[in-house]
């Protein structure tokens, strides 16, 4: 089967994001708790894991691997290294980035792919096994029972994402790369098109993702609120 360019939104691009929603629906109901917890974790974390073998495999055996391309320093990147971290060995900080960057950037990255050949490419495989399985993995973290985000949570992922910016925006101005779009924006259409030209995306960035992250802990909040104040029937108990 011979691989079409690939269009967001398309009838494939739809059904992927489709199983992926599904995928992540089931693992939000499914894997709270229980005796096989840890064992769904580390087999995600493998899967994950996988891909990256698989990546540099390929790239290694087309003699693509560069600095420029290859470096695991894309946004998405640090948060599928977050999801592997705590999908071995929870821990609390890898996963409140994974959830906030990781549902503020993998998400949306994952409705805007930049990628050129759609299915059945391997090109197509790969985005889609990272960011799918990235959002899987980020859904399977945070339905932990024990999973909330700490105060201040929101002003730390915004310190620790403008530090990310800062420096591999300076390492690319000085090397001519371009990780993260921080220099300038992808070929394929994306949110940032939108946004204005460069620098002053970036600066439009800032805002969404101080507002996407206020909304990621909004259920939180309200959680907390509804605990700490009962309902009339509780309170007659």
């Amino acid at each position: 089967m011979t691989a079409l360019p690939f269009h967001a939104l398309s009838l494939q691009h739809l059904v992927t994001l489709g199983i992926i929603a599904l995928i992540c629906f089931l693992v939000a109901r499914k894997a709270r708790e229980g005796k096989t917890r840890k064992f769904h974790g580390w087999l995600l974390g493998f899967v994950l894991l996988g891909y990256a073998v698989v990546f540099y495999l390929q790239q290694g055996m087309e003699h693509a691997l560069s600095w420029q391309y290859s470096l695991p320093l894309e946004l998405c990147n640090l948060v599928l290294i977050a999801c592997i971290i705590s999908l071995f060995r929870p821990d609390q900080f890898a996963t409140e980035i994974a959830y906030y960057w990781g549902f503020g950037g993998v998400l949306q990255a994952t409705v805007t792919p930049n990628i050129l050949v759609g299915f059945p490419s391997w090109d197509f495989f790969l985005f889609f096994w990272s960011h799918g399985v990235t959002l899987i993995a980020i859904v399977f973290l945070v339905a932990r029972r024990e999973f909330r985000p700490r105060r201040g949570s929101i002003v730390r992922m915004m310190i620790v994402l403008n530090v990310y910016a800062v420096a591999i925006g300076a390492l690319d101005a000085i090397t001519g790369w371009n990780y993260g779009f921080l220099c300038r924006k992808p070929a394929e259409p994306s949110l940032l098109d939108v946004l204005g030209p460069w620098p002053w995306y970036l600066l439009s960035l800032e805002v969404i993702a101080f507002l996407t992250f206020f909304l990621l802990g909004l259920p939180w909040q309200i959680s907390k609120y509804g605990r700490s104040h009962p309902t009339p029937r509780e309170q007659r108990r």
